[in-house]
């Protein structure tokens, strides 16, 4: 034992340990309280890209092609925008992405089963959509900060614009800033995990999700928070069916880059005595659970919504996330029934 301690690279296996025993709650707690921490995680990510957005537009240069600049706009939404992970984090709430890491870290460890990652990662990934589409009506018709539908200020302007570029890249690209996006995000969070103070802490969220930001990378929750906030902006310019276009490849390579790149790299290390065929499993029992996750989370939804928006058009602009945000709400009481059942 002792022999095989001396090869963990790093000391990682005690921060593996931790995250994977900190999931623990996270499976094991009620759809409502899942729900609402997932509601929370959402409307803090949405906070921090209010905040980038403020920011940055005077620097925008769609809107002021004489004074702006594009490296002072991106560097900007990059600097304030990690309020919203350091408030998951610090304060506490269930950010789907983050979660990739914590319940793969529980399942490789045997804390959790296929079930139990399900559960939480449907009810969080819903709970976050949930909290993203309030802060967005919150942005455009409950207050007017942005604009109002059909009439966006200068802030609604840019965010109209980011979320036409995101729903305008081809589905392989979206998939491979996914990927990058949620290796940073998964970074953020281990590396907070091997610091005790809350400053310390800060820092090593801050950065991280700074360079996401900055260099153009796409996280799959803070689009539920601007794409629909462009959706509202743009009087139905943009669609619901133009949302999944880029949300079910970007849920994916978040997905891949979470816990290839994170979770799978660390317990790895933190275990020298790892047989091939063990790796292998656990890499085919990660694809077996995201495929049924990505179905019920992702593929599903996307249906109802295009199917909702060729039926009624522009009608089915407030339509899409009330009949979504139900079918999450339903669907993670029913998973939470199916784990206590088995």
């Amino acid at each position: 034992m002792a022999e095989t301690k001396e090869k963990v690279l790093y000391g990682v296996d005690m921060t593996f340990e931790a995250i994977a025993k900190k999931a623990t709650p996270k499976f094991k707690t009620t759809p409502g309280r899942l729900l609402f921490a997932g509601f929370m995680a959402g409307a803090f990510i949405a906070f921090g890209f209010l905040l980038a957005v403020v920011a940055a537009t005077g620097y925008s240069p769609k809107l002021f092609p004489d004074k702006g600049n594009i490296s002072a706009f991106k560097l900007l939404l990059g600097a304030v925008f990690p309020v919203g992970l350091i408030a998951v984090i610090l304060a506490g709430a269930d950010l789907w992405t983050g979660n990739v890491q914590f319940l793969s870290s529980a399942k490789v460890k045997g804390y959790a089963d296929f079930k139990c990652v399900l559960y939480n990662w449907f009810g969080s990934y819903g709970g976050n959509f949930i909290g993203s589409i309030f802060l967005a009506l919150l942005a455009v018709p409950l207050t007017g900060l942005f604009g109002h539908v059909g009439d966006p200020n200068y802030f609604g302007q840019v965010t109209v614009s980011i979320a036409t570029g995101k729903v305008s890249k081809d589905i392989l690209a979206l998939f491979f800033l996914g990927i990058g996006c949620n290796w940073l995000v998964n970074v953020a969070i281990w590396q907070s995990a091997r610091v005790q103070d809350g400053a310390g802490k800060i820092l090593a969220i801050w950065f991280p999700i700074f360079a996401f930001v900055a260099i153009g990378f796409e996280h799959a929750i803070a689009n539920m928070w601007a794409i629909p906030a462009g959706i509202f902006l743009s009087d139905y310019t943009i669609t619901w069916s133009q949302f999944f276009h880029n949300l079910i490849p970007v849920t994916f390579g978040n997905a891949v880059g979470g816990f290839l790149f994170v979770a799978f790299y660390y317990w790895y290390l933190s275990h020298p005595e790892l047989t091939t065929d063990r790796i292998i499993k656990e890499l085919v029992d990660f694809f077996v659970v995201f495929m049924a996750f990505w179905a019920v989370a992702t593929l599903i939804p996307a249906g109802i919504g295009i199917a909702l928006d060729k039926a009624f058009g522009k009608g089915a602009m407030y339509l899409v996330p009330l009949v979504l945000s139900l079918y999450y709400i339903v669907g993670t009481f029913l998973l939470y029934k199916k784990t206590r059942r088995d």
